[in-house]
């Protein structure tokens, strides 16, 4: 593999006028730089970008951790991510954690070193004390650590009240919703809290299951599924994410339930999964991509040295009417 020396011996120029070239760091003559150019072409030159990172003091790369990167919310935020990140000139490092505290740890740990310019936080298994003591730009998505540290979130209480309402205007009479471990600090909870409270408000039983991120896929839903609804058939409507939405409905269909006469579903996130069935679910939508460029925008502001405007950034839901209520 040819390093700087070789570079600079085929342009025949000193090594640190290619290491010029190479950072920007001053002006060398266009004449030069078209040699040096060619010569880099020729010799099939890659720079070092951890070493340029460092010289530049910038690794040109932001990491983001996330519960489980199977999740269809997060696969697509971190696409989203990606992209966007590409178009400022950094690359994303991905980082899942399988909502295990010890492996999250780890990442906190190898991101302390100097591999990473910022962070984008997608998970909270640790004290708050371990992010409030990180020393590197830091971006929370959907949990308040405190009034320092910038979250960024979809307004979860409207989606609960918007869902809760479809339900109701669907003649739903007994609801369950699905979520992960409840957290104090953890922003979208609202969104089961404020289902919660409206539907119990119109008189309608509610009843809500707590599972871990990394406890089921597709087939452990399923199989939850069809078990809940074997042992309480009143249930007549569900609210949860995508992925258990789909096997709702699935185990539903397959206990001889119509799908929305006996049966009514909400999906929350409204990811690419909600159009991969025969119908197309009725979902809360979070805007994804704009969750991504807020994240990433606030994300700036910190590298820049500046302190963000607000602490919290919220933003809108929206319903998106399918054909699983009525």
């Amino acid at each position: 593999m040819a390093s700087i020396r070789d570079v600079a011996k085929k342009a025949n120029v000193a090594a640190c006028t290619v290491s010029r070239v190479l950072n920007g760091t001053a002006y060398v003559a266009p004449e030069t730089k078209l040699k040096i150019e060619q010569a880099m072409k020729e010799l099939n030159y890659i720079p070092n970008e951890l070493a340029r990172g460092m010289f530049r003091q910038r690794a040109g790369i932001i990491a983001m951790l996330v519960p489980n990167i199977r999740h269809p919310f997060f696969s697509s935020l971190a696409d989203y991510m990606e992209k966007e990140l590409y178009e400022i000139g950094y690359k994303l490092m991905l980082c899942s954690t399988d909502d295990d505290l010890e492996r999250e740890q780890e990442y906190m740990n190898m991101l302390k070193s100097n591999i990473v310019d910022g962070v984008i936080m997608g998970v909270n298994s640790l004290d708050d004390s371990e992010y409030e003591s990180f020393q590197k730009p830091l971006v929370m998505l959907d949990y308040q650590v405190n009034q320092q540290i910038p979250v960024v979130a979809s307004n979860h209480g409207l989606g609960g009240r918007l869902a809760a309402k479809e339900l109701i205007a669907s003649g739903c009479k007994s609801v369950i919703h699905i979520c992960g471990e409840s957290k104090k600090k953890v922003l979208s909870f609202e969104c089961h809290e404020e289902l919660e409270r409206v539907l119990k408000e119109h008189g309608i039983a509610c009843k809500k299951v707590s599972v871990r991120w990394n406890d089921f896929d597709f087939e452990g839903y399923l199989n939850m599924a069809k078990t809940i609804l074997h042992e309480s058939p009143e249930i007549d409507g569900m609210m949860s994410a995508d992925m258990p939405c789909t096997a709702f409905l699935k185990a539903a269909v397959q206990l001889g339930k119509r799908i929305p006469e006996d049966f009514c579903a909400v999906s929350y996130d409204g990811t690419y999964v909600v159009n991969m069935n025969l119908i197309d679910i009725t979902t809360v939508r979070q805007p994804i991509k704009e969750i991504a460029k807020q994240a990433i925008a606030v994300l700036e502001t910190l590298l820049a040295g500046k302190t963000p405007k607000k602490n919290r950034y919220e933003l809108k839901v929206s319903l998106v009417k399918g054909d699983t209520t009525i």
